[in-house]
């Protein structure tokens, strides 16, 4: 009886360790995803690039500027006009959460921001993604930290 329960034991802690395993790297992996998409955005606006930026946005956001040629006009246009530039210098925050079957990330990142006439400057915006098939898309970007609504 006893070695069936020591063995037992150890089964269990086999699966518990492999599934923390693999839980581990899914959600490493995950994060790594959310990441690379947030940088890719990034990129996209300093280069003024209407089609990448769109190609990156959720149809949730694309319906909430209407057309690329809105989104070009709107935001691209006036930062070209000032010079705006960005890059990531922090991730002070970031999550990834499952409901209903639709996976979703809040990355909280600090950038500076440099545009031609006012110098550099620091500030903190919160990325919201959703994961649609196998590609995660910008959702909603907002200047300051934000939290799940």
């Amino acid at each position: 009886m006893k070695k069936i329960l020591a063995v037992g034991i150890v089964v269990v802690a086999i699966v518990v360790i492999v599934g923390g395993v693999y839980l581990w790297r899914s959600i490493s992996a995950s994060f790594a995803e959310v990441e690379t998409t947030v940088r890719s955005f990034i990129t996209a606006l300093n280069n003024y690039d209407a089609d990448a930026s769109w190609a990156l946005m959720s149809s949730n956001m694309q319906d909430f500027y209407g057309t690329k040629a809105d989104f070009q006009s709107s935001i691209l246009d006036g930062f070209n006009q000032s010079g705006w530039q960005a890059s990531i210098t922090g991730i002070p925050s970031k999550e990834i959460t499952t409901r209903n079957g639709v996976s979703a990330a809040r990355f909280v990142v600090t950038l500076r921001i440099t545009e031609t006439d006012f110098g550099s400057s620091d500030e903190t915006d919160t990325f919201f993604l959703i994961k649609t098939g196998n590609q995660w898309k910008i959702d909603d970007w907002r200047e300051g930290e934000w939290v799940w609504t």
